[in-house]
């Protein structure tokens, strides 16, 4: 099987959306995250949703311990 978060098909583009605060993030939809950790921003390479205990790898179905600050939706590359 191959690894969907290394695939050509599956790229992410470079987003311009603006950063949505945590707190209005949508459950039903693969999002872009970006953290907060050690004085600086990040934000996630793989999608993520948000479920009623936190945030999963949408690709892996793993939860992810993280605490995002912002979210914009993840735009596929076509």
């Amino acid at each position: 099987m191959p690894d969907l978060h290394k695939s050509a098909s599956m790229e992410k583009t470079v987003s311009n959306s603006t950063w949505n605060p945590i707190g209005t993030a949508p459950a039903d939809a693969e999002l872009e995250l970006c953290i907060y950790e050690n004085g600086e921003f990040h934000t996630l390479a793989f999608p993520c949703r948000r479920n009623g205990v936190g945030w999963s790898d949408v690709h892996r179905n793993r939860m992810v311990p993280v605490r995002p600050t912002h979210w914009r939706r993840w735009e596929w590359r076509k």
